[in-house]
């Protein structure tokens, strides 16, 4: 990776994934992990899905009352790690998450599966259960009957603009390429890192 030939993260980031997607024998080419710091101070990290890319967000969804949904709520300082093993990339985003609008909830709602959409409507995301039966029972009803299913007012998503973004490609004999871009107004600094 040339500085010079990248002045731009998120247009690198698009040209890095669509190199991904193109190769990877994965099918969830788009996942990564979510950091974030949790109510009792312990940080948490789960794997999530990126949805979009709309300059200068990335957006994930999920539900507003799930852990994840709590603790961005409450901290909404929040950072996204990508690891591309064909292509032997990494990419750490830091950045500021806030809530997407009702519309655009809907709009990834309904781009869901069918399944997904009964499992976000009859679960309440990380919260206890008794029995696990019960919830399958519930979600084998909701196949048969085929109705549509209305977004939860819980599920919604986040909007992440980025603050840091480290590039990073790897080699065997661990002198990695590392390029970091730190947002200052309305550019970038772009540093070139020790591996």
């Amino acid at each position: 990776m040339n500085i010079a030939e990248y002045p731009e993260p998120i247009d690198t980031f698009v040209r890095w994934l669509h190199e991904h997607v193109t190769i990877t024998k994965s099918s969830y080419s788009s996942a990564c992990i979510l950091s974030t710091q949790g109510l009792d101070g312990f940080p948490n990290a789960r794997n999530v899905s990126l949805k979009c890319i709309e300059k200068p967000y990335f957006i994930i969804t999920g539900s507003t009352l799930s852990r994840k949904g709590k603790e961005i709520e409450t901290h909404p300082k929040v950072a996204l790690t990508f690891w591309w093993e064909e292509t032997k990339r990494q990419v750490r985003i830091q950045g500021t998450a806030s809530q997407i609008s009702e519309k655009d909830a809907h709009f990834f709602f309904k781009d869901r599966s069918y399944e997904s959409q009964i499992v976000s409507s009859i679960s309440k995301q990380g919260m206890p259960l008794k029995k696990l039966e019960s919830l399958r029972v519930r979600f084998r009803e909701s196949i048969k009957s085929q109705r549509p299913i209305e977004k939860p007012t819980h599920w919604s998503g986040w909007k992440i603009k980025p603050y840091r973004i480290e590039f990073l490609e790897f080699n065997t004999s661990r002198f990695h390429n590392r390029v970091l871009y730190t947002q200052s107004e309305d550019s970038w600094n772009i540093t070139q890192l020790q591996p």
